[in-house]
């Protein structure tokens, strides 16, 4: 019991700390909402994303709420997931290479799942969304009025998710075949902040800013489904099978509040800000935002000894419809960009040496679970007509607590990946994502989770 306490406090200070730092650095987060983060845990994001079509019991799958059905009786399954996001950024102006670099960590999951029957598994949870975080200044020469200006745009902030899933077995023939359905509700809110400011270097001309921040808060849903087919091997502990799995979001209107508010302003010895005229000013002003809708489709083949999964190899294709993206409000429209319709293709695997855990003779290592998977496609943003591409390499490893006899496990997840390019005057970002997460889960013949005791 202590231990357990000890890595409850432990865990409560990591996140506490994740919590203050900065959520992005990356230029291109200026585009929509911002990055859109992965939904999926440390396990699933080692293999490349592609856990839309996999259903396991040892792990929490929000890629896909029909994998919620697959939770075993008194299995109650908590993870926890911290990232850290490492950037170096390029440019290439007038024939100059120019570079800087970005760290960021944030929370990355915290979720539960209960079994509530038999056929039947409830998700509860908080997860980002999406993140936000840049500071970008250009400068120019104003040929007429003969002044340096400096562009600035910067903005910070996020949109969370509080999650609410549900699976259910429709067909369960046990090991051999299942066919289930599932529905994530999530309730979407956070703040935005952007800022657009125009800094004449020398002249006695007034500066200008535009504040603009957006508060949001709706609802999104997204269904999926899953089918296990068991295929006879060469015995009856030794099995091969496949999984097919489906997911769609479905497009929402998300209200929002916006505070608007443009001026002018000049500095006092160049240190001291003083608002000089107010351009418009908007309080409270309601609106929506429209998150656009994202189908995907995954399959896996694999093969079980003992019942227990030793290898797996899948791919995931997704679509999402971000050309759809709208922000709408009443007084000053958005001057948000257009963007365009993002595709992705991943494939993965993962591989346990052995399941023999009562061997001493084996270490940890051998008896480990390492995910390889590699994803690419084009992302929503479009600058001068080119479409940037996103493309990246995963690797990871679950480490089983053996001491503990449970089926929990740690899981780190490593993505190394490349972002847009030098070319066109665009920014290259070429980053380094490292997920930590916790699996803490029963083993059903030793621990007594959330189970009622007959006596007392």
């Amino acid at each position: 019991m202590f231990r357990k306490i000890v890595f409850v406090l432990v865990l409560t200070f990591v996140l506490g700390f994740v919590k203050a730092q900065n959520l992005n650095t990356s230029p291109y987060t200026r585009f929509g909402i911002g990055e859109i983060n992965s939904m999926s845990t440390a396990h699933y994001r080692a293999m490349g994303n592609i856990g839309v079509s996999f259903a396991d019991f040892t792990y929490i799958n929000v890629s896909n709420p029909a994998s919620y059905s697959s939770f075993k009786k008194n299995n109650t399954l908590f993870d926890l997931g911290v990232t850290t996001k490492v950037s170096s950024y390029k440019a290439v102006i007038d024939d100059v290479e120019n570079s800087s670099s970005g760290t960021n960590a944030a929370l990355n999951n915290m979720l539960i799942g209960l079994p509530i029957s038999k056929k039947t598994g409830l998700v509860l949870g908080i997860m980002p969304f999406s993140t936000i975080g840049f500071d970008i200044t250009s400068t120019d020469t104003d040929l007429i009025v003969g002044d340096t200006l400096s562009y600035n745009y910067s903005g910070d902030g996020s949109v969370n998710r509080i999650l609410l899933g549900i699976g259910h077995d429709f067909l369960n023939k046990g090991d051999t075949t299942r066919f289930s359905l599932g529905l994530n509700s999530s309730y979407l809110f956070g703040t935005i902040d952007r800022n657009n400011s125009v800094i004449f270097q020398t002249s006695s001309f007034y500066n200008s800013r535009v504040q603009n921040r957006i508060s949001l808060s709706g609802f999104s849903f997204d269904a999926g489904l899953h089918y296990y087919q068991q295929i006879s091997g060469a015995s009856e502990n030794d099995k091969w099978y496949w999984q097919f799995g489906a997911t769609q979001r479905f497009s929402s209107n998300i209200n929002a509040k916006r505070d608007y508010y443009a001026y002018t302003f000049t500095y006092n010895f160049s240190v001291q800000e003083i608002a000089k005229d107010t351009l418009e000013f908007f309080e409270d002003e309601s609106g929506t935002i429209s998150i656009p809708d994202r189908f995907s489709i995954g399959f896996n083949i694999g093969r079980n000894k003992q019942n227990k999964n030793v290898w797996a190899l899948g791919a995931q294709f997704s679509v999402y419809n971000w050309n759809l993206y709208q922000e709408s409000f009443a007084n000053v429209s958005s001057d948000y960009q257009q963007l365009s319709q993002m595709t992705e293709l991943s494939i993965g695997g993962r591989i346990t040496p052995t399941f023999d855990f009562a061997n001493k003779n084996k270490n940890v290592f051998q008896k480990s679970t390492y995910s390889l998977g590699a994803k690419f496609g084009n992302t929503f943003i479009n600058i001068n007509e080119e479409q940037l591409v996103n493309y990246g390499m995963n690797f990871g490893i679950s480490l089983p607590l053996l001491s503990s006899r449970s089926l929990s496990r740690i899981n780190l997840a490593v993505e190394l990946g490349k972002l847009g390019t030098t070319q066109n005057g665009l920014i290259e970002d070429n980053y380094f994502k490292c997920l930590l997460g916790f699996s803490l889960a029963p083993d059903a013949k030793y621990d007594r989770w959330f189970r009622k005791r007959k006596y007392d």
